[in-house]
């Protein structure tokens, strides 16, 4: 009964619109075509597949360009039968040829050609039965022209294609790291974007990483990037994959990730690239570049927390040149925008620490230092919880550098008693004894 009425229902407003159905896209017979539409419309949403295939041909047969919810729901359809042939290859087979028309035609009809063949290429990498090189360049030119539109299961599959050719021994592995590149930088793009499709591209990011696991080695990666760079230094788009991926993978001690990023910063800089450049400096021992770097990083920024960060870097510089007092002067101004970031009390406690034997001028006086380390590593945790743990680590490894007994009593002090530490920072501290 609820399906008579289903019915009537339908053909009711057929009737009501027919007059507005003469547009050629309806076919010859727009009451026909509705009803068909509507039919197999409704048996999709019931998940009923088998009723509506009778409808859905016929639609399609009738009025192809009536609308694109003929395509979409066709393909579930095709994806429907072949699943539900395991047991026949060849009726597979001829479904997903079946399959590949369809696209097609939604292709004559509707256009949008590069976005369907990602959808189309993404069906046929479902079935290992599949033609793969054929899927493989729908993928490829779906993704090369669409970017950053491209769609998260698109990305997925093409870098999915990629590794199938590598076992098939149709694809090297440089190739391989290619496509990598070249998907993970248009996931990352969409994945910092407040989208509802987010969620999608998220998870198309860790099945990519998943796939990666075998050719994620740094030595592959830099090689292959060493050689493009080699060709290409002043292609942005490549200097960005470069630092992106690398840094990525954790492969930013490459050389090749220096040049790239440095090349980068000089094309566009930014207060971020010179941060970023200050930093890979400092872990190149080019230490008067890094310092270079982060004054540009402050002159570029505007902000508060980019500038302690600046600041921080600077102290960072000035500690591994050599020059303490300097260092912690950078330190302190860091504090002073960001009095509650513990990291910045922890250099301070790595800056004393390193001041040991310029500082004191016996044992128990370097001594002394440690100790005034280990109050900056208490102040560091009790400040910001998030450097608990490295602050414990530290006290513990200082710890074994302060003076027993015999050195205290020798140069008048016992323990607990307040202790002045001079040299360039005159702060106090108290005698602990190891």
């Amino acid at each position: 009964m609820k399906k008579l009425f289903f019915l009537i229902g339908i053909l009711s407003s057929v009737t009501i619109s027919a007059v507005t159905l003469k547009d050629n896209k309806f076919g010859n017979d727009s009451i026909e075509c509705v009803k068909n539409i509507s039919l197999f419309r409704e048996y999709i949403k019931q998940k009923n597949y088998d009723d509506a295939l009778s409808n859905w041909r016929k639609a399609y047969q009738l009025c192809p360009k009536a609308t694109k919810n003929i395509y979409i729901d066709g393909a579930k359809l095709y994806k429907y039968l072949i699943s539900k042939n395991k047991d026949s290859e060849e009726l597979q087979k001829a479904y997903l040829d079946s399959l590949e028309s369809l696209y097609d035609t939604r292709i004559v009809n509707f256009g949008k050609e590069n976005y369907v063949l990602g959808l189309k290429g993404s069906d046929m990498l479902r079935y290992s039965f599949c033609d793969l090189e054929r899927a493989f360049s729908y993928l490829k030119q779906s993704v090369e022209s669409e970017q950053t539109k491209s769609k998260a299961t698109a990305l997925f599959s093409y870098f999915k294609a990629a590794t199938d050719k590598y076992k098939s021994n149709t694809f090297d592995k440089d190739q391989v790291l290619e496509v990598y590149a070249v998907v993970t930088d248009y996931l990352d793009v969409n994945i910092t974007k407040d989208s509802k499709s987010k969620k999608f591209y998220i998870k198309a990011a860790e099945n990519v990483e998943k796939l990666f696991v075998p050719f994620a080695t740094c030595d592959d990666l830099i090689s292959m990037f060493d050689a493009k760079y080699q060709e290409t230094p002043n292609d942005i788009n490549l200097l960005k994959r470069i630092v992106k991926v690398l840094d990525k993978k954790d492969c930013t001690g490459a050389d090749v990730y220096y040049s790239a990023a440095k090349q980068l910063h000089e094309l566009e800089p930014s207060a971020l690239s010179a941060f970023n450049m200050g930093n890979l400096s400092i872990k190149k021992n080019k230490t008067s570049n890094a310092i270079a770097f982060f004054n540009q990083a402050l002159e570029l920024t505007d902000t508060n927390d980019d500038k302690a960060n600046s600041f921080y870097g600077l102290s960072a510089a000035y500690l591994k040149s050599g020059n303490n007092s300097l260092a912690r002067n950078y330190a302190f101004k860091a504090l002073e925008i960001s009095p509650k970031w513990g990291k910045s009390m922890l250099l301070i406690g790595d800056i004393y620490a390193a001041s040991a034997k310029e500082c004191g001028s016996n044992s128990f006086e370097s001594a002394m230092l440690y100790s005034l380390a280990i109050d900056k590593f208490i102040s560091a945790k009790n400040m910001d919880s998030s450097v608990e743990d490295i602050a414990n680590k530290k006290i513990a490894t200082y710890s074994n550098y302060l003076p027993n007994n015999e050195d205290a009593f020798f140069n008048g002090y016992k323990e607990g008693d307040s202790y002045n530490v001079g040299c360039w920072i005159n702060e106090s501290t108290k005698v602990r004894i190891k």
